[in-house]
């Protein structure tokens, strides 16, 4: 036989077996997965890790009704190890199928593990695998993670979507929260020195997220919890950050009114913060201009008819603004935490300088003199007139 032959005849061999060959011999059936919808992560009473799962569990048909079943959607499931991949092989014997970890929406972390310990050490398993989203949401928390699984989601299906939900609607539209996903600390976790937030949560009630989210203060390679931001300061540094996306601004009126009577709310539809580093005479200066566009959303005490009325009311908010972004960029300072990115641009835009600098970064970030220039624009006053519900005189 040619050699032709032979090779169309060991061709046609091959392709008789690869048909026979289709099955996946090792191929997981649906029933044997455990599909995890949120995980938190607590510190035992020994020191070990608590993994606490929360597992979708499908509702069943009654077998003498055909009705579905009352069951809860899901149920909880912890175990204790050393490790991440030690604990969730520990809950696979104990439920008796495999854990699979693509559905998972949030990694819940307890603020005693991320004080105590780098959260690294349980990111690099979710990391590593191929099987979790990278967009998955991380937030900490206060008290005991594992109990926020017992939560009754408001809307969403379970309390690792509620929370992700919720996490990126106070983003997007109340300028409170910030969405940190596992790609973002990943990234971050490269660096030689990295200071970042991450969501946090305060206190829980009846809902599965607090109406007063902040965030924890961290830096990498450390890992763990440097500080806990204060909830007044959380919008303003998503506005130093250059993230933030919509909330508002509530001018009191009269001096020294910040108790909530007689105030006016203007709301920031866009906002776009830039800065600018340089060293003057070896002193690190930064200026960050912030331009501002909103709308009136409520007003008490003003009148906003003429263009001086406009630049009247815009010069309140922005003085109002620049008084909070110079308090929390002395908070930063104090905490030596540049979440601003200064370094960032300086290693990219003077890279010689920063060369220089990066030897004793923290100690000059904390010295550093900021300039803070806000500028605010009126868009419109809303569907009625510029002034007041209450106001006696037609415009």
């Amino acid at each position: 036989m040619s050699s032709y032959n032979k090779g169309r005849l060991t061709a046609c061999c091959l392709c008789l077996v690869a048909l026979l060959l289709t099955g996946c011999w090792d191929k997981l059936e649906i029933n044997k997965w455990a599909f995890v919808q949120a995980t938190a992560i607590d510190l035992s009473a020994n020191g070990q890790l608590r993994l606490t799962n929360q597992i979708y569990k499908p509702n069943t048909m009654g077998a003498s009704s055909m009705s579905p079943s009352s069951e809860a959607s899901f149920f909880n499931i912890s175990s204790e190890n050393t490790t991440i991949y030690g604990a969730s092989q520990m809950a696979s014997n104990e439920i008796g199928r495999k854990l699979q970890w693509s559905h998972m929406e949030t990694i819940i972390i307890s603020e005693a593990f991320a004080r105590s310990r780098n959260i690294g050490e349980v990111l690099d398993f979710f990391s590593r695998s191929n099987e979790p989203k990278s967009t998955l949401t991380i937030v900490i928390v206060k008290g005991d993670a594992g109990s926020y699984l017992d939560v009754k989601p408001l809307e969403e299906n379970s309390v690792g979507k509620q929370l992700a939900s919720s996490i990126e609607t106070a983003h997007m539209y109340t300028g409170m929260s910030l969405v940190v996903s596992l790609t973002d600390l990943s990234i971050l976790a490269k660096q030689q020195e990295a200071t970042f937030v991450v969501p946090y949560l305060p206190s829980m009630g009846m809902s599965a997220f607090p109406r007063t989210p902040t965030f924890a203060l961290f830096r990498f390679p450390e890992g763990k919890l440097v500080d806990i931001v204060p909830v007044s300061r959380a919008p303003f540094l998503l506005m130093l950050m250059n993230r933030y996306q919509s909330g508002h601004v509530n001018i009191p009126c009269g001096e020294g009114n910040d108790n909530g009577q007689g105030s006016e709310a203007f709301k920031i539809e866009s906002l776009r913060s830039t800065i600018k580093p340089r060293l003057i005479d070896d002193r690190l200066t930064v200026r960050i201009d912030v331009e501002v566009s909103g709308s009136v959303k409520e007003l008490v005490c003003t009148s906003i008819i003429t263009e001086e009325d406009v630049s009247s009311f815009t010069d309140k908010i922005s003085k109002k603004l620049e008084n909070q972004l110079y308090s929390t960029v002395a908070y930063l300072q104090e905490k030596e935490a540049d979440v601003l990115g200064v370094s960032t641009h300086l290693h990219r835009w003077h890279n010689s300088q920063w060369k220089t600098l990066r030897k004793n970064w923290r100690e000059r970030f904390k010295q550093a003199k900021f300039e803070i220039n806000v500028h605010v624009r009126l868009s419109n006053t809303g569907i009625d007139s510029g002034q007041p519900f209450t106001a006696n005189e037609p415009p």
